[in-house]
């Protein structure tokens, strides 16, 4: 007859044998226990690549997106911008005919107010100019390696090149003089509407928009030596004196702006809806971003689709690198930039972005005012800091984040 204690122990010694059973079928064959908790990372949502800003300028908040007048804390539909390299940056005030210098934040949320002006006599003017001091609706800017300023007053055909500290300018690329203004034909010592601008340890790229192609001047020359986007050789007198628009490896439609490292010169080839990469010195494109590849029929913005994807552009207007080689895109009617890691620099044609300010997903397009979104992006510049300077044009305003990668 069993006891109260035996049912006990039937009990105990049957609970701690279906215990052994279980364990035992969720051994593996090596006899290690499988357990239903999960080790692996989280796979990445879409708003893990959409960070927000930690300084505004122009905007006295994140939220406010308003048209002022012309004043020393103003933007009017900017076109470009470019670091400083000491935590501050250079905007290229198209509506308002001048260039503004912008001083570090430190660590504000607001940036302060512009303490210099290039093209005007003071910061509540805005006049159309074409004399030394003069602009005329300004749309590129780029630092040189002794700080000094190249502005493309592009409504002038002409770069001007300021040394470091003044707003008068001592050199002029594409006028003969400081006070014409006339594109005159297409030739080395001739511009029309110039745009983005960079500068290397060789001399000074500049992008001729409405020639369709990139001129390269040597330090100092203001004949240009080089040509990008009307065929090859790029050197030819012949090809340094037309302006086709095409596309494949060859061609450029209305580039827009350029940038240069030490695998070769990067174009913002606004009209084809792309980027290309050509080695320093070669005008064949060799690697493109945007589209699918080099051949014409091809040449679609968002490649034809009613939405963006992480390989698609639609008219960008900026570009930009880091200090280790990430590539950022201003994809201005997709409200957004894209950024491709270094190793995407070594892949085939059309490689996927690896992260994206203004919008939580690769399909997306919005528009809005926030410290994460944008409303036409047109340029963007990274300083030696990591801090990514983006012009946000129609929210008149300079947005700062941090770098990605």
């Amino acid at each position: 007859m069993l006891t109260p204690s035996n049912n006990i122990c039937i009990f105990l010694l049957s609970l701690l044998l279906t215990c052994i059973l279980l364990v035992g079928t969720a051994c593996s064959s090596t006899g290690t226990t499988t357990l239903s908790v999960s080790t692996s990372t989280p796979a990445p949502t879409s708003t893990s690549h959409m960070p927000a800003a930690h300084v505004v300028y122009a905007q006295p908040n994140f939220t406010t997106s308003t048209l002022y007048p012309t004043g020393q804390n103003t933007l009017k539909n900017a076109g470009a911008i470019t670091s400083d390299m000491h935590g501050g940056f250079y905007v290229a005030d198209y509506g308002n005919n001048r260039v503004l210098h912008f001083p570090s934040a430190g660590n504000n949320r607001v940036g302060p107010q512009a303490d210099r002006v290039y093209g005007q006599p003071d910061y509540t003017s805005n006049a159309v100019g074409h004399g030394a001091i003069e602009l005329n609706y300004p749309h590129g800017v780029a630092v040189d390696l002794t700080g000094g300023l190249f502005v493309a007053d592009t409504f002038n055909n002409r770069v001007l090149h300021y040394p470091q500290g003044s707003t008068t300018p001592d050199r002029v690329y594409g006028q003969p003089t400081y006070v014409s203004k006339e594109s005159n034909g297409v030739s080395p010592i001739t511009l029309a509407h110039p745009e983005g601008l960079v500068v290397d340890g060789t001399g000074l790229y500049v992008a001729d928009s409405n020639n369709n192609r990139v001129l390269h001047y040597a330090s100092n020359s203001t004949t240009a030596d080089f040509v990008y986007g009307q065929g090859t050789p790029g050197n030819s007198p012949s090809n340094l004196a037309t302006n086709s628009s095409g596309a494949g490896v060859y061609g450029l439609n209305v580039p827009r702006d350029v940038a240069v490292d030490r695998t070769g010169l990067y174009v913002c080839d606004s009209g084809n809806h792309r980027v290309t990469h050509y080695n320093i010195g070669n005008p064949l494109a060799d690697r493109v971003y945007g589209q699918l590849g080099f051949a014409p029929t091809l040449i679609q913005a968002n490649q034809g689709n009613a939405h963006p994807t992480a390989t698609t552009l639609n008219n960008p207007t900026g570009i930009a690198l880091d200090q280790r080689g990430g590539l950022y895109i201003a994809d201005r009617r997709n409200n957004r930039i894209l950024y491709y890691a270094a190793i995407m620099q070594t892949t085939p044609n059309d490689p996927p972005a690896t992260g994206i300010y203004g919008q939580s997903s690769y399909t997306t397009k919005d528009a809005s005012t926030t410290a994460k979104t944008f409303n036409g992006p047109g340029g963007v510049s990274i300083d030696t800091n990591g801090n990514v300077f983006v012009l946000d044009i129609f929210n008149q305003r300079v947005l700062t984040f941090t770098e990605l990668g």
